[in-house]
């Protein structure tokens, strides 16, 4: 363990934090880059790098073995004119440009963090890693071409692969879909649409950094591709479980699917920026979300650790603590 050098990128956000500690509580050698000025992990080694300017990320990686590449752009709710191409420089140019430097630095692993929404907005069925990838939307795309960009290196050079497909990550400090909903049931804005049947994958941030590890700390040869989630969940059960642990439950009166989707498609087409996108979002509301992920449970024996009630409640309790002084 001790001969594995494990470089983080993205140290800073959401993620990077929670593998940070993890491998550090476990001993492992790490070292950490980002954009801020400074790390948020006490007592690991940081320099500050951006991805995007290959001669700044090309001398953090010196002595490393393997690299948890986490770094990327996401959770940009209203997109604008730059929105596309700041998700590319991001995603996919600055994964291309730490994935080449990691080859010039002999680094013998490579661990790319991707998403499932490489597959699309919702599944029909349960996707595995063998289903045609359909990617809609900047942030999608750019994730999808951040994969193809690190294969194609990967092949070229020989250095090993990983890509971890991740569901949608939530826990304490949650900036994505999962904190949203928490503060639009707290401030009392939720209503329902459809019943709530519908099938969605999460993973808790914490099980997230113990799926990097355990790839970490195995020798990898060639490219593989895995898909990694919890136990697929209902939207009621999220609902409900954000719910009992704000202890604020929503206005039980319910906009059946179908009227929900007649409505916001006629109101999408009004010329109105803020309605624009209010089809599709009710459509991925209603959608099923659900991902085979036995490769990855039986390549590496892995299994979640923190119940869907036990994840949620600890995201509320850090949002209870730090909503006054947090801008989320």
């Amino acid at each position: 363990m001790s001969l594995n050098r494990i470089l983080v990128t993205g140290a800073n956000g959401f993620l990077g934090r929670a593998i940070l500690s993890l491998l550090q509580a476990s001993g492992i050698s790490v070292w950490a880059t980002d954009l801020g000025e400074v790390g948020c992990v006490s007592d690991i080694a940081y320099r500050k790098a951006d991805i995007t300017r290959p001669e700044e990320i090309k001398p953090v990686l010196e002595n490393a073995t393997t690299v948890i590449h986490v770094a990327g752009l996401a959770h940009i709710f209203s997109l604008d004119a730059n929105s596309v191409e700041k998700f590319r420089q991001i995603n996919e140019i600055g994964t291309a440009n730490v994935a080449s430097a990691a080859v010039a630095a002999g680094v013998g692993h490579f661990i790319v963090i991707s998403s499932v929404s490489v597959y699309g907005p919702y599944t029909q069925g349960v996707y595995d890693e063998n289903t045609l990838c359909n990617p809609v939307g900047p942030y999608a795309l750019s994730k999808y071409n951040a994969e193809l960009r690190a294969i194609e290196i990967a092949r070229e050079s020989g250095m090993a692969l990983t890509i971890l497909r991740l569901a949608t990550l939530y826990g304490e400090g949650d900036p994505g879909n999962v904190g949203r909903l928490m503060r639009t049931l707290d401030r009392g804005r939720f209503l329902w649409i459809g019943d709530g049947n519908n099938r969605k994958s999460l993973l808790y941030k914490g099980d997230a950094a113990r799926v990097c590890m355990a790839v970490a700390e195995r020798p990898a040869s060639g490219i593989n591709i895995y898909n990694v989630s919890a136990p697929a969940c209902t939207m009621r059960e999220i609902v409900d479980g954000i719910a009992d642990a704000l202890g604020k439950h929503p206005f039980p009166v319910r906009v059946p699917a179908p009227l929900a989707l007649l409505l916001s498609r006629h109101l999408s087409r009004i010329p109105n920026r803020r309605l624009a996108g209010l089809h599709q979002t009710v459509k991925k509301w209603l959608a099923e979300d659900v991902y085979d992920t036995r490769r990855f449970e039986e390549t590496y024996g892995f299994q979640t650790r923190t119940s869907l009630k036990d994840g949620l409640k600890r995201e509320v309790d850090w949002y209870r603590k730090n909503k006054k002084s947090f801008k989320f």
